[in-house]
């Protein structure tokens, strides 16, 4: 028997978590925003107003300007690498009488498992020019012209960063794209096969344009995560290589220092609200697109 819930009961549960939402998350929200109109250390309670100045700094600071092309490049690059090996290992796994799917699946998955700051320190020897796995087996192969400091130029650091966020994402991904095949009705691909369709047409005009929802919330959250990407790349140079940094570490550089303290708090928080501003329009923009009326099968 349906039973009409009451609004008020409704309101009640939702108020606790609404109310922890709104101090933990809104009311710091709003106050960056306040911040980055400052000039502000974050000890002092008194704090100068200076308008957009930290905003035009930031137009005119390079290394600002090159963390935000870095923060691009791994944005669309890395998503390109990342959705196309998920979108490849889904094929391979939904064709018909593969076997193992759990199986391989969970070894895909099990890199997004692992922490961040593990990771690093595992990637950080890898790619070491002195004893470093990759230019060892490069020499033993008789490759060693290759070999080359991968971390230390800009365009080999974050060819390797996207490498390394290839191999810890992928997994992610694939398990989305593989829970919306599981919504597919199996009927749609028999009826596809009958007229002779084989398994990659299968694949591209029948399952990927079914995908379509799930493909727009995963790529949604790589937006989100690119541009707010952190973990890995700070536990890797600890902001100590400039010619590397994303938005992300670079708020914090600016916000705290590495070595030496820096506080410029109000300077950090313009970096932010950049970091909000851009995922507001890409991911807005990006949904507005491609968001359409939901899929019925």
């Amino acid at each position: 028997m349906n039973r009409k819930v009451k609004p008020w009961i409704v309101a009640v549960f939702l108020l606790p978590g609404l109310l922890m939402y709104g101090y933990f998350f809104l009311i710091p929200a709003i106050q960056s925003f306040y911040y980055s109109l400052t000039e502000w250390n974050g000890f002092k309670a008194e704090k100068t107003f200076v308008g957009f100045n930290n905003f035009i700094a930031l137009a005119r600071d390079k290394t600002f300007l090159q963390a935000l092309g870095n923060t691009m490049l791994f944005l669309v690059l890395g998503g390109l690498v990342v959705f196309a090996f998920a979108l490849l290992f889904t094929y391979l796994i939904t064709r018909p009488g593969f076997r193992g799917r759990k199986l391989f699946s969970n070894f895909f998955y099990f890199p997004n498992m692992v922490s961040q700051a593990a990771l690093a320190v595992l990637w950080v020897f890898f790619f070491n020019p002195e004893f470093g796995l990759l230019n060892m087996v490069l020499e033993a192969v008789g490759l060693g012209s290759l070999c080359i400091p991968w971390l230390g130029s800009r365009l080999s650091g974050m060819v390797c960063i996207i490498a390394v966020s290839c191999i810890s994402f992928v997994g992610f991904y694939l398990i989305l794209l593989l829970s919306g095949c599981d919504k597919i009705p199996a009927t749609y691909r028999e009826a596809a096969a009958l007229d002779g369709a084989s398994d990659l047409v299968c694949f591209f005009k029948v399952t990927l344009p079914l995908l379509r929802d799930v493909l727009v919330i995963s790529i949604s959250l790589w937006i989100i995560n690119s541009i707010k990407y952190f973990e890995l790349i700070w536990a890797m140079f600890k902001g100590k290589s400039t010619m590397l940094n994303t938005i992300g570490t670079y708020m914090f550089t600016m916000a705290f220092g590495v070595d030496v303290p820096v506080f410029k708090l109000g300077y950090g928080s313009a970096v932010a609200v950049i970091m909000f501003l851009m995922v507001a329009v890409f991911v807005g923009g990006f949904r507005k697109i491609f968001d359409r009326e939901d899929l019925q099968y």
